[in-house]
C-alpha cells in the first residue's frame, strides 16, 4: 500500500483530495519519510496495547483528537483493530468509513465468528468496503456476507516497463549472469503462503536442458528455513537469495521468468509488476492471482504443487526468446492500462468515496482523506 500511495500522490490531488497517512505499529515504517517528501501528512499512533487485543488509551485519545480535525474519510488498510478505528472516526464526526480488505481471508470457528461480527458492526456505522479482486469479493460474501465496491489496486506505470533490449543485456550483466541460464525470479517475503518450497523442489525437476537460477527476492524468516531447503535439495549453486530490495526493476529485466506458486492471495501487485515489466508469468491458479490470469494472455496457471510448477516453467523455457518477449509486452500493454494509477484511483474516488465526493462537490470544498 506503500507504494501504492507514493506513486499517487499527484492523482489525489488532481481528484480533489487532500490524503494524510497514519502507521499504528509499534514503530514507524521506513517509507514514512517518501511520503512527506510526496506531500501526504504522515502520523505515528502506536496502537497495541501490552494486551494482545486492546488498544492503548493513549491511542484512543490520540485518534479521536487526529480525526477531529477535519477529515471527511477515514480508509482502513488493516485487518487488525477495525472496529476501534471506525467507532472513533465515527463518534469524531466523520463522514464516511471506507475499508479495504487486502486478502482472502478464509477464517475459521471462533475467528471467523468474531470477523463477521466486526464486518457487520462497521456497515451498521456506515462504512462501505473496497474490493480490490474478484477472489476477495467471493471470499468476502461467502464467509461473512460482505458486499462493496469493486475497486482496482496500481502500480507506477512510468517505472514497471519493459526494457530495451539494451537494458535487458545490461542488467542480466549486472547479475552476471551467463548467457544460456534461465533466470527465474520471484518477490515476496517468506511467509508460508508464499510457497516458495514449491519453486526450490521444482528446480531439480527441470529438464537438463534447462539451466535455471532462481533469484529470491524478499525478506527472509529468522531461521532461514528456504536456504537450509536449498542446501537439503542439493541446489545451492542454482539459488540467489537477494533479501529485501527498494527496487525489484532491475532484477525483473535480467528474468526470463516470475513465479508466484502462492497458496491465496488477495490481488498480487508484485505479480502484476513483474507482467508490466515484460516479464512472463507462471503462477498457481489460487483466488486473487486469478484475477492476474483473467487479465493476461499469456500467464501460465499452474496448481501449486512442486511438480506443477516445474511444468510452468518448463512450458516458458520452451517458447522461443522472440516469441516469448511478444507475449510478455502484449500482456504488458493491457495490465499496464488496466492497472494505471488513474484508473486506481478513480476506482476509489468515483466508486467506493462516491456518495461522499458528491457531497464535497457540492459543497465546493476540497476533502481529505485518511
Amino acid at each position: 500500500m506503500e507504494t501504492m500511495l507514493l506513486s499517487s500522490s499527484s492523482e489525489w490531488r488532481l481528484q480533489g483530495y487532500e490524503c494524510d497517512v497514519l502507521a499504528t505499529a509499534a514503530k514507524i515504517g521506513p517509507a514514512a519519510q517518501r511520503m512527506r517528501e510526496c506531500g501526504y501528512g504522515v502520523f505515528h499512533i502506536p496502537f497495541r496495547s501490552k494486551w494482545r487485543y486492546f488498544p492503548r488509551a493513549k491511542f484512543i485519545s490520540d485518534f479521536y483528537r487526529l480525526c477531529r480535525s477535519g477529515y471527511d474519510v477515514v480508509h482502513i488498510q488493516t485487518e487488525a483493530g477495525r472496529p476501534v478505528f471506525a467507532m472513533l472516526a465515527k463518534l469524531a464526526g466523520v463522514r464516511q468509513i471506507a475499508v479495504t480488505p487486502h486478502n482472502v481471508f478464509n477464517f475459521r470457528g471462533v475467528l471467523r465468528a468474531r470477523k463477521f461480527c466486526e464486518r457487520h458492526f462497521i456497515r451498521i456505522l456506515g462504512g462501505r468496503f473496497g474490493m480490490i479482486s474478484d477472489g476477495v469479493s467471493k471470499c468476502e460474501w461467502e464467509t461473512f456476507r460482505i458486499k462493496g465496491v469493486r475497486i482496482w489496486n496500481w502500480l507506477d506505470t512510468t517505472q514497471f516497463r519493459p526494457p530495451s533490449i539494451e537494458e535487458r543485456t545490461a542488467a542480466r550483466q549486472s547479475l552476471g549472469v551467463q548467457k544460456d541460464e534461465f533466470i527465474i525470479v520471484s518477490v515476496g517475503n517468506c511467509n508460508s503462503a508464499k510457497n516458495h518450497g514449491a519453486i526450490l523442489r521444482a528446480l531439480p525437476l527441470l529438464p537438463d536442458t534447462i539451466h535455471p537460477l532462481y533469484v529470491h527476492i524478499g525478506r527472509e524468516e529468522p531461521e532461514f528455513s528456504e536456504r537450509q531447503l536449498a542446501a537439503e535439495l542439493k541446489i545451492e549453486g542454482k539459488v540467489r537469495f537477494m533479501g529485501s530490495q527498494a527496487d525489484s526493476l532491475h532484477f525483473l529485466w535480467a528474468a526470463d521468468v516470475f513465479v508466484m506458486p502462492s497458496l491465496y492471495e488477495g490481488l498480487p501487485i508484485a505479480a502484476i509488476e513483474a507482467v508490466a515489466a515484460g516479464v512472463p508469468l507462471v503462477c498457481s491458479a489460487v483466488e486473487g492471482l486469478s484475477d492476474v490470469v483473467a487479465e493476461t494472455k499469456w500467464t501460465v496457471p499452474t496448481s501449486t504443487t512442486p511438480e506443477s510448477v516445474a511444468e510452468g516453467l518448463a512450458k516458458v523455457a520452451s517458447i522461443g526468446t522472440s516469441e516469448r518477449r511478444q507475449r510478455a509486452l502484449a500482456d504488458s500493454l493491457h495490465v499496464r492500462e488496466r492497472f494505471s494509477v488513474q484508473n486506481g484511483v478513480r476506482s476509489i474516488t468515483n466508486g467506493l468515496y462516491g456518495e461522499n465526493l458528491q457531497g464535497l462537490q457540492a459543497a465546493t470544498r476540497q476533502g481529505r482523506s485518511s
